[in-house]
């Protein structure tokens, strides 16, 4: 369904910037999502097929009537179609969007303990040179497993710089002298 989600994405990133709306749908859309998320069988009850269109209509105007009219269109168009399930990834590839026009990324720190913003600056520099983006946006995780060291994850890319990854390359090292 993603081929879906991109072309609702894409339509309403291109509304948005053509109507200089971008921000404005950018944080209604996050706040639509969470909220989505936090009543519990939202998504079942909009994509329900038992519940009439008006109903569902009048749920998405209860629920997010104050959105951008431009995300309102689109909540619309997903209840009408029973496609409300889509949200999360349509809002995933929203930002993929907006983070490619903004020559930014999305980076995961995952780490044994929680970093200081110092750490995370430092590390954001070096990934910032690495790769050529003009701004990182930064999420620290906590990963007991790491043992030590951390794993930044980048779009599909893993940077493992932890202890256990290194444990583990001396072990498969290991085996494969042992096995020889």
């Amino acid at each position: 369904m993603a081929n879906i989600s991109q072309k609702y994405a894409g339509a309403l990133y291109e509304v948005a910037v053509k109507h200089d709306s971008l921000e404005s749908v950018k944080n209604d859309f996050f706040e639509v999502t969470e909220a989505a998320a936090s009543v519990e069988n939202f998504i079942d009850f909009m994509d329900n097929p038992k519940i009439t269109r008006d109903k569902r209509t009048a749920a998405v105007e209860a629920a997010f009537g104050e959105s951008d009219r431009l995300l309102l269109n689109l909540l619309r168009i997903l209840s009408d179609k029973k496609h409300m399930s889509l949200l999360g990834e349509i809002y995933e590839e929203f930002l993929s969007l907006y983070d490619e026009a903004h020559n930014q990324a999305r980076v995961t720190v995952e780490s044994v303990y929680k970093l200081s913003a110092e750490e995370l600056d430092q590390l954001g520099q070096i990934f910032i040179d690495k790769t050529g983006y003009e701004k990182l946006l930064i999420t620290n995780t906590i990963n007991e497993e790491l043992i030590g060291g951390v794993r930044v994850l980048l779009g599909s890319k893993v940077y493992d710089g932890s202890v256990r990854n290194q444990l583990d390359g001396i072990r498969n090292n290991f085996k494969e002298h042992t096995n020889s």
